[in-house]
This record gives C-alpha cells, sequence and structure tokens, in this order.
C-alpha cells in the first residue's frame, strides 16, 4: 500500500484503518509513504506493518517513481493499492515499470483541476481498477477522465463508533467558554480546500444579524496548516479575537465534539469527509458545504444543514436560522439541535463501520486478484 504522506488528516487515517484491516484479513501488508513516515507510522509499525518513507518532495519530485519502483521490484506485491494523487501517479507508474499486474488507485476528492485531471488521464491505461470514496467522487471523475463505471467501485470509509461513543466530553473551560456560549466547531486542515476564512467572515456576519449581542458564541478552530496565519489576520482585523480561537491540533476531538454546539465544514471540495461522520457519531449537528462527499452525508434539515460552497452569506443564514435570534426560544433551538443530532447518528450506526469498510476492500482485491488468475477468491495472501 502506497500514500503520499502519513501526516495526521482524515485520508491518511482511512489508510492507517485500511491497512490494518487488511492485514487481520490475512494480507501480508507493507507500507510506503513517498514522503516521510509522519505520525501516523507508529499506529502501523505498532501491529507489525513495515513502513518505508522514500523522502521525496512533491509532485514534481520525479525521483519517486525510480524509488517505487526498487520498492515494488523488491518486495513484488500482488497488488499495489494507493492513497492520494501524487501516490496514485506515482504508484501506477512504477507498477508499470515494474511488473506489477494489480493496481488499485483510492479517489478521495473530485478534484476538478486540470493539474490533476490531465496526469489522471495521461496514466489511467495502467490501472487496473479504482476505488472513490463516495458516489459523486466516483461519478465525477468517471466523466473528467474517461474511465468506464465497470473499472470503478465505491466504498466509504468508517467511524470508529465504539471509541467516539465512550469519549468524555471536554469541559468547556478548557477550551476555554462559559457553559452559555454557544460553540461552533471547525476541525481540519488550515487549507483552500477547507474554507476556514469564509467561516470567519459568516462568523462576523452572525454577529452583525444579532446586534443585541444576547447570544454569546465562540468559534473554535482545531487544526493547522498554510492559512494559519492569514486566517488569525482576519480574525483580528475584523476584531473578534475574544471570540475567535485557534487552538492547533488535539488528540480529544471526539470529546471536544461533545463539548460543542455545532461543526462547521465549508469546504470548497470533498470526497467523503471523515469529520462529519466523526460528529454525527458524536451527537453534533453538522452545517456543511453542499458539495460532492458531504451531499451524500448530509440530508437537508434532517441530518444536517447544507450551503452553497464559498457563499459566505448563505454560510451566515443558515448559522442564523439554527443559532440565531431567528431560530425561537432557547428550547426550541435546542430541540432542533437535538433532533439533527439523533438522525444524523442513526444513519452513521446504519451504514458506515470500518468492518463493514475494510470487508468490501478484501472482497474487492480478492476478486480482482481471482479475474488475473482465472480462479476463485482465496482467503488467505
Amino acid at each position: 500500500m502506497a500514500i503520499t504522506e502519513l501526516d495526521a488528516g482524515g485520508a491518511e487515517w482511512a489508510f492507517v484503518r485500511i491497512a490494518i484491516g487488511l492485514q487481520t484479513r490475512g494480507w501480508r501488508v507493507n507500507v510506503v509513504s513517498l514522503r516521510d513516515a509522519g505520525p501516523l507510522a507508529e499506529p502501523l509499525r505498532a501491529v507489525g506493518i513495515p513502513v518505508e518513507a522514500l523522502g521525496c518532495g512533491g509532485g514534481a519530485d520525479v525521483r519517486a517513481i525510480g524509488r517505487m519502483k526498487a520498492v515494488l521490484l523488491r518486495s513484488r506485491p500482488s497488488v499495489l493499492l494507493t492513497f492520494l494523487h501524487q501516490a496514485n501517479l506515482v504508484g501506477r507508474l512504477a507498477a508499470w515499470r515494474a511488473g506489477v499486474e494489480t493496481v488499485v488507485c483510492g479517489v478521495r476528492v473530485a478534484d476538478r483541476r486540470w493539474a490533476v485531471r490531465i496526469p489522471e488521464i495521461l496514466t489511467k491505461r495502467h490501472v487496473t481498477h479504482y476505488v472513490a470514496v463516495s458516489r459523486s467522487v466516483a461519478q465525477v471523475h468517471q466523466r473528467l477522465c474517461g474511465i468506464a463505471p465497470s473499472r470503478i467501485d465505491v466504498i466509504y470509509n468508517g467511524v470508529d463508533l465504539e471509541e467516539i461513543t465512550a469519549a468524555v466530553p471536554v469541559p468547556r473551560s478548557e477550551l476555554p467558554c462559559s457553559e452559555d456560549d454557544q460553540v461552533i466547531l471547525c476541525v481540519g486542515r488550515l487549507s483552500k480546500q477547507k474554507a476556514p476564512l469564509d467561516v470567519v467572515r459568516a462568523f462576523d456576519e452572525l454577529h452583525r444579524m444579532d446586534p443585541a449581542g444576547h447570544i454569546h458564541r465562540k468559534l473554535l478552530f482545531f487544526g493547522d496548516g498554510p492559512l494559519k496565519k492569514s486566517l488569525q489576520n482576519l480574525i483580528d482585523r475584523k476584531r473578534l479575537a475574544d471570540s475567535v480561537r485557534i487552538l492547533g491540533w488535539r488528540e480529544d476531538v471526539d470529546g471536544i465534539m461533545k463539548s460543542a454546539t455545532v461543526l462547521v465544514l465549508a469546504s470548497h471540495w470533498e470526497g467523503l469527509p471523515n469529520v462529519i461522520l466523526e460528529a454525527q457519531a458524536a451527537g453534533l449537528p453538522v452545517i456543511a458545504s453542499a458539495v460532492d462527499g458531504c451531499r451524500e452525508l448530509i440530508e437537508e434539515d434532517k441530518t444536517g444543514r447544507l450551503f452553497p460552497a464559498g457563499n459566505v452569506h448563505g454560510l451566515a443564514n443558515v448559522l442564523h436560522r439554527l443559532l440565531g435570534s431567528d431560530s425561537g426560544s432557547p428550547v426550541a433551538r435546542q430541540e432542533t439541535l437535538a433532533r439533527l443530532s439523533v438522525e444524523a447518528r442513526k444513519s452513521v450506526v446504519a451504514h458506515f463501520s470500518w468492518e463493514k469498510c475494510v470487508a468490501e476492500y478484501d472482497e474487492l482485491l480478492r476478486r480482482l486478484q481471482s479475474a488475473k488468475s482465472g480462479t476463485a477468491p482465496t482467503t488467505e495472501r
């Protein structure tokens, strides 16, 4: 299995879960990270999965193909499973040169950029099969890259339901917030994709919709990334430093979700965001942009609320209708939030688990192997 990097992130955590799950199902798993090993190498190594870091740079680092080819020639895998755009491209080209016959590429987001689309089109003949993380991602990738529907399966991510259920709510004094505050939570990388600047602008507009200030709110960002400085500058420029905080990465996000009022995900594009599944499992209502996989996780006004991606005013309006003076009495507001959280959790319990996700990967890989050999799928690899 190969991935671009093993830093903390939704796709990376899914990769780790699937690698460990496939090992428990009889596969001998080896992991390659094109860049450094990263913090997520540790849970893999803890269960005996070897992790090799190639020490490559970004997408323009052509050394990655030769280094990946050397790994494949040494290990001679029966299947190569790759995650994320750079690893997908490097993996399929290295596998072609090393003679690896079965190559499965994971499509995690519906990336419409030409810089992604053109390399995908030029190298698709070296891919045996694709796995998309949602139906919308599969449909977009098929259309943009000219891939036959028979060459792509949809396998949803899972969620650690038992772990999230057992998480203890983090005291609001540690956030820091008061018990009376409405706590709006953003969890994820501070990057253009996640659009944190949109959230701050919408939060500022929400404040102006309730000028009396009788509703106290805090907006908390848990994450880090290239937009951190720009985000802090915007917070300072809007004079929101007392109510908007950037708090970095924390390990106890499940407990933080249980102490918040609502999660906001304003992404301009997504595959199937784990943070929504985790929030829904934690009983935290979600407001998300109506992009790709978000629409598959949220049924409007039943399991959450949606707004048009990039529409700051639209996000502010949704927040105001759910949390502001237009949402009715505090009791009515709480009843609406409780209804959304109950319905969302029901959906997660019914449809999303890592056991189901891993079982579907296992079945797909064995099916592809048996098709290559002309034999029935076996139970050991």
